[in-house]
């Protein structure tokens, strides 16, 4: 029978940072292992847990030659997890339990977000039989992870699969040849399922996989992130008890890249016969949380193409050269640990692609350029204050917004608290954005809307050749 261990409630609980934009109180413990321990009391969300664990590790950690694609391989092995030895207990317990439970993986980090009932927090009884807590399966999973290699290469064989699936839509393989191009030498220039032949040459690699493991998921780079209708001072106790041997580990720091030296483009030929596309992208600053040019950064997709911004009303409505435009990297921003890609994203109309040809995509891209080199001269628009007014009213409202249910909450907090592990990120990053002025976005765009910042690719219908 599996036993819920009893934990005393601590007596003090650390000071939590009081709410001053955002409405709750986070608190925060780091324990002796350097795990930090955030949680966010949701009460009016009843009976709601979000158990939510942030391991600072994506594929800019894969820095192996030919062992791309590890990151995203163990979230799909942790939920493998042989719980106290039985394979597939892990699972099975984590459904019993009710618990909705997923992941995923990206650049900088993996990111596992059980969503259960607070009941289930330390442990319930189910019938006749005492079932063990999400905080205990948790803690079991990431401090002392139990796989096989038969477990590993049954895996390994449904990312290839994935990587198969993602492959027949155009897009992934215009990121890989963005990516390649934009960081030869660093591993942002690989996107996170890894490169094909490694995932295929996956199953030969589970000692690699397995140092990859013992090395970054370690409780100093690790966050636990929880949100609902809980008490801090409980989790907190229990955190101690179930989180305290997990030992700690240096983390091997990731080289910087070298600068980009574009401008640089390349065409990528499709098989099917698809509407055109391209990615013009510039690399951006890294990610600080106080800082001006962060600070326009979370605005320039409003500046850019949003259906206000000139540059969207000129492409779309005007000249009706583009069917889609957009600015970011993927659904998540351009935030990250080292300098990465702002990308313009457009999909074009084969209609006009057959008569005008390259020339077609010279004009969109020109256009684009323009619309990025008058953000240079932003703080000369008569109405420059009152535009950007409007715009961090809107982020604001919408940042916050968003956060309507406690996974929400636990996942932003997760997405921006990494960077300096501040439980005042939101205070400082909404913050900054208030103190922006239209200077600063011209200030901006002078530095890094520029040639050498950029690279290009575009994607087109290019047939098959004949067999002689």
């Amino acid at each position: 029978m599996l036993l819920a261990v009893s934990v005393p409630v601590l007596a003090e609980r650390p000071p939590a940072v009081p709410p001053k934009v955002f409405p709750y109180a986070i608190h925060k413990k780091t324990l002796a292992n350097g795990l930090d321990v955030v949680v966010i009391e949701t009460p009016e969300f009843k009976n709601v847990l979000s158990y939510n664990t942030l391991v600072m590790a994506g594929s800019r950690n894969e820095l192996e030659k030919g062992k791309t694609g590890l990151a995203h391989l163990f979230e799909h092995i942790l939920f493998r997890h042989a719980y106290k030895g039985q394979v597939g207990a892990y699972q099975d317990l984590m459904e019993r339990l009710g618990t909705h439970n997923n992941a995923w993986t990206w650049f900088d980090i993996t990111f596992y977000h059980p969503l259960t009932f607070t009941s289930n927090l330390a442990g319930r009884t189910l019938g006749t039989e005492q079932l063990p807590g999400v905080i205990e399966l948790e803690a079991s999973r990431f401090a002392a992870l139990d796989f096989n290699e038969k477990i590993f290469k049954t895996e390994t064989g449904a990312v290839l699969g994935e990587y198969r699936n993602s492959s027949t839509f155009p897009t992934l393989r215009m990121s890989e040849r963005l990516l390649a191009l934009a960081f030869p030498d660093h591993p942002y220039g690989h996107e996170t399922i890894g490169y094909y032949e490694d995932v295929v040459a996956m199953p030969d690699h589970y000692e690699a996989a397995r140092a990859f493991y013992d090395t970054y998921y370690r409780p100093n780079n690790c966050v636990v992130v929880v949100a609902g209708d809980v008490k801090a001072d409980e989790v907190f106790a229990q955190a101690e008890a179930r989180y305290r041997d997990w030992q700690p580990k240096p983390v091997k720091p990731v080289p910087e890249a070298a600068p980009l030296q574009g401008p640089k483009r390349e065409q990528v030929g499709w098989p099917a016969d698809v509407a055109p596309r391209l990615f013009l992208a510039y690399r951006q600053p890294r990610f600080e949380t106080a800082s001006v040019e962060t600070a326009v950064g979370q605005l320039l997709a409003e500046l850019l193409v949003s259906r206000s911004a000139p540059l969207y009303k000129k492409l779309r409505f005007e000249k009706q050269t583009v069917s889609e435009l957009a600015f970011g990297e993927g659904t998540q921003g351009f935030e990250s640990f080292d300098p990465r890609l702002a990308i313009f994203d457009a999909q074009l109309f084969k209609e006009q692609y057959a008569p005008k040809g390259a020339a077609y995509f010279d004009e969109v891209i020109r256009d684009i350029e323009q619309g990025a080199e008058d953000l240079k001269q932003f703080s000369r628009q008569k109405d420059a204050k009152q535009i950007l007014q409007t715009l961090k009213s809107k982020y604001r409202y919408d940042f916050l917004g968003a956060m309507s249910s406690p996974a929400a909450i636990a996942q932003i907090l997760a997405w921006y608290y990494r960077f300096e592990r501040d439980p005042e990120v939101f205070e400082k990053l909404l913050g900054s954005v208030e103190r922006l002025q239209p200077k600063d976005v011209d200030a901006f765009a002078r530095k890094y809307f520029v040639p050498q910042n950029q690279v290009i690719i575009t994607l087109a219908y290019q047939a098959a050749k004949a067999e002689k």
